[in-house]
C-alpha cells in the first residue's frame, strides 16, 4: 500500500509539472502574439512631453504590457520596424500627437489646428475659459506666480496669465533659484495677493509642502498648472490633463497596432478640464459655488 501511494503521488507531480509547463508555453505564445513595438518621436521637450510619456507608460502597464517582454520601445535610429510610430509635437504645424501603424492607418490627437498665433503655434486659449480664475475666486484682484528663473518652458503659462491680466487680474511674478526658496517666496506673496498660481515645475519641487502650509495659514488659494498637483494640497487646476492624454494615447496605439482601419479619420481633441481638491479649498478658506463644483471633472474630497 505504501509503495502504491507513493507511486500515485509521483504521477500527480508529473501531471502538475506538465500543466505548469503547458501554461508557461501558452503564456509565452500569448505574450509574443501581443508584443507591441512602439517608436516615439518627441519633436519638443519639456514637462508636457514628459507627462504624456508617463501617461502612456502607466496605461500600457495597466493593460499588462511589460517593457522588455511584450512591450518594446523602438529606437528610431535602429533598423527594427515598429508596430506604431508615435510623434509628439507642440508645434501648430502638426498634430499634438500622431499615431501611424505599419499599414498606414493613423489617428491624431489635436489641440486646435485651425487657430494659430502670430508665430504659427497653436493658440491654446481658444479652448480655455479665460476668466476661469474669476469663476473660481469671485472678486480676486491680485494673483501671485512663483517661477523658477532657470526654466524656459513657460510660454503656455505666460499666454494664460496674460489673458488673466486682460480680465482685470493683476499678476505678480516671484522668481526663485531652487526649491529651498519656496518658503520665503510664498511668505512674501501671501502679503500681496489673493491667490498663488504654481506652474508644474514648481509643484514638482520637494519643498512644495512649505507653500501649502503658508497658503493655508493665510487663507490664500493655490492654483496649479498640473492636475497631479491636487494630490499635493493644491486647491484647483484648470488645464489639459497631459497624463490622461498619454493614457488615451496608449489605448489608441494598442488598438491601432491590432490593425484596425477605423483610425483613418478618427481624430481626437485634447481639451482643458477642471480638477478640485475640496479639502484644500476648506483649509484655504475658499467657498465654491455649485456651478464650479459641477464643472469639475476630477474632485478630491
Amino acid at each position: 500500500m505504501e509503495r502504491s501511494h507513493l507511486s500515485f503521488r509521483h504521477i500527480g507531480i508529473s501531471r502538475t509539472l506538465f500543466l505548469i509547463c503547458l501554461l508557461y508555453l501558452l503564456s509565452a505564445v500569448t505574450i509574443q502574439a501581443r508584443q507591441l513595438r512602439v517608436a516615439v518621436s518627441a519633436l519638443d521637450s519639456g514637462a508636457v512631453v514628459e507627462r504624456v510619456q508617463a501617461g502612456m507608460h502607466s496605461e500600457l502597464t495597466r493593460q499588462g504590457y511589460i517593457t522588455g517582454s511584450n512591450l518594446i520601445w523602438v529606437d528610431n535610429n535602429k533598423p527594427q520596424v515598429p508596430d506604431v510610430n508615435v510623434t509628439i509635437s507642440m508645434s501648430g504645424n502638426s498634430p499634438f500627437i500622431s499615431l501611424v501603424n505599419q499599414q498606414g492607418s493613423s489617428t491624431d490627437i489635436l489641440f486646435d489646428e485651425t487657430h494659430l498665433d502670430e508665430d504659427g503655434n497653436v493658440d491654446l486659449m481658444e479652448y480655455y475659459e479665460v476668466n476661469f480664475i474669476n469663476k473660481l475666486l469671485p472678486g480676486i484682484n491680485t494673483l501671485g506666480v512663483i517661477v523658477d528663473s532657470e526654466v524656459t518652458d513657460i510660454s503656455q503659462m505666460e499666454q494664460f496669465l496674460t489673458e488673466q491680466k486682460q480680465k482685470g487680474v493683476q499678476v505678480i511674478y516671484h522668481y526663485i533659484g531652487d526649491s529651498s526658496e519656496l518658503r520665503s517666496a510664498s511668505r512674501a506673496l501671501v502679503l500681496q495677493v489673493d491667490a498663488i498660481y504654481l506652474p508644474c515645475h514648481i509643484t514638482d519641487m520637494p519643498d512644495l509642502n512649505h507653500v501649502v502650509m503658508v497658503a493655508e495659514r493665510n487663507n490664500v488659494a493655490l492654483i496649479g498648472e498640473d492636475h497631479g498637483s491636487i494630490n499635493k494640497g493644491i486647491f484647483a487646476v484648470y488645464n489639459i490633463d497631459y497624463v490622461q492624454v498619454g493614457r488615451d494615447t496608449a489605448d489608441l496605439l494598442v488598438r491601432l497596432a491590432a490593425g484596425g482601419d477605423s483610425f483613418n479619420y478618427d481624430n481626437h481633441l485634447a481639451l482643458p478640464v477642471l480638477s478640485i481638491n475640496l479639502d484644500a479649498a476648506v483649509r484655504m478658506g475658499v467657498e465654491l459655488s455649485s456651478e464650479v463644483i459641477d464643472k469639475a471633472k476630477y474632485i478630491i474630497e
